[in-house]
């Protein structure tokens, strides 16, 4: 990757940057006699997504705190020390969110995420927005294909959750008050709306509604109005489409600490398939939390719930499967934080499936009651047995941070499972990340970044075709 060889185009390009406002005939422009030659790299994209928090300095928000992203690429396995990637021109810059963002990977292509804005190209806001990540053949900066909402071309402000099939993506958002209530489908390499949804009926919102209120009798009586899906949970598994469902109150209240579980079929007019019951889970998460669920080897679908109140800190966290070949609940396979019997309230954190083994992370103590937005050295790696359902902690690495939720645990590139390890403390201070061997119990280190770039928060590799660029 080449630098810029202009440090004024450096310079504009960070005010650019800074305000996320540019418009395109106010971009600048090199001298021919300043300008590189286009390098044609391999196929392959290592993509690398940092985070960093910075002051506003001016403005409405003035002298608040916001959290900056920065997604950049290499093309070879990067093994460096202190790797500084957010001044190389190939960098992406934008908002990482408020309770975090990450990439999603989905059939060769690559997604950013967040539950809160994005600073856009063209200076949109976006909430939960898909947009696909488009990257050159030559070393040129990484662009952005959005999914619109609008005729006009653009973006609304309303919450939504989604999620990305071989030929189709699925999106969901809060329904206003007797409207309908559907998921939306989009083309995921164009972006592009299409026509075709699911419509979830009046005869299945009643089904529903029942359901919750058989499974959780102290709701009974309670003015609770609103049928709400997929906005802590939505995730596609063979065929079907798995979403949260709650009952809320017209103030979007939630009264009950029950999860509840829908299956719909992930096809125009999909039936519902099934529907499930998890008691005293307290809630599943947010949209943002990419971590909350994986497939392993053999397809099945292996889930998290914080458990708790929104913070999350009580004894009720649990990890929960959906088989490969059923739509519901597995009632004979949980572990519960319960489990391994520790001494203060705790629970998981991110969830990650390989060669047998579910990886997650549980805190060293009792957490605080506020959320940090500091990563802190109070989170331990640990794997659990999937036959045998055992949990122990990895001894081979010291306990490091989980910042907030939104930011994925570990990745497998190049047949080779990564850790995401951010340790800030003074004794074996390390950003990046750790090769992991399950069959040894051995971590070694693998490339770090430079606090300069910010904290690790995703790594991810894809193969460029030309339905991925």
């Amino acid at each position: 990757m080449n630098k810029l060889s202009s440090p004024t185009a450096l310079c504009l390009l960070a005010l650019c940057l800074s305000t996320g406002s540019c418009r395109q005939h106010e971009t600048p422009r090199l001298e021919p006699s300043l300008q590189e030659e286009e390098e044609t790299l391999s196929h392959d994209r290592y993509v690398l997504m940092t985070y960093k928090s910075t002051t506003i300095p001016a403005g409405p928000m003035k002298g608040q705190s916001q959290e900056e992203s920065y997604i950049s690429y290499f093309d070879h396995l990067p093994s460096s020390e202190g790797i500084n990637n957010i001044l190389e021109r190939n960098t992406l810059f934008g908002r990482f969110g408020a309770d975090g963002g990450g990439l999603l990977e989905a059939h060769g292509r690559l997604y950013r995420f967040s539950n809160a804005v994005n600073i856009h190209t063209r200076g949109e806001l976006l909430i939960n927005n898909p947009v696909r990540l488009t990257f050159p053949a030559t070393a040129q900066a990484i662009g952005e294909r959005a999914y619109l909402e609008h005729e006009s071309g653009g973006f609304s402000q309303t919450e939504k959750n989604f999620v990305i099939g071989e030929h189709l993506g699925f999106l969901i958002q809060p329904p206003v008050l007797q409207n309908d209530l559907q998921v939306v489908t989009f083309d995921p390499v164009t972006m592009a709306k299409l026509p075709a949804q699911i419509l979830i009926s009046e005869a299945d919102k009643a089904r529903i509604r029942q359901f919750i209120l058989e499974k959780t009798p102290a709701l009974t009586g309670q003015q609770l109005p609103r049928v709400v899906l997929g906005m802590k949970l939505m995730v596609l598994h063979h065929g079907a489409l798995i979403m949260d469902a709650e009952l809320q109150s017209d103030s979007r209240t939630n009264l009950s600490r029950d999860s509840y579980l829908v299956a719909y079929e992930a096809m125009n007019g999909g039936r519902l398939l099934g529907l499930s019951h998890l008691p005293n889970t307290g809630r599943l998460g947010t949209p943002s939390e990419l971590a909350q669920y994986v497939h392993d080897e053999a397809g099945d679908l292996y889930l998290l719930a914080q458990g708790g109140d929104l913070l999350g800190f009580y004894q009720n966290s649990l990890i929960y499967r959906i088989r490969h070949d059923s739509y519901q609940v597995d009632p004979d396979w949980q572990v519960k934080i319960s489990d391994l019997h520790l001494s203060y309230p705790a629970r998981f954190n991110g969830i990650y499936a390989y060669h047998g083994q579910l990886l997650t992370m549980v805190p060293t103590h009792q957490l605080s009651a506020v959320k940090s937005k500091s990563p802190q050295d109070e989170w331990q790696y640990y794997t659990i047995d999937l036959k045998t359902r055992h949990a122990e902690p990895i001894s081979a690495l010291r306990p490091s941070s989980a910042f907030r939720q939104g930011v994925n645990i570990a990745t497998v590139i190049d047949d080779r499972l990564y850790l995401r390890y951010v340790r800030t403390s003074s004794e074996g201070a390390y950003n990046g990340y750790y090769t992991y061997d399950v069959a040894t119990r051995q971590a070694t280190p693998a490339f770090s970044v430079s606090l300069q770039s910010g904290y690790v928060a995703d790594f991810k590799k894809i193969t460029l075709t030309p339905h991925t660029r």
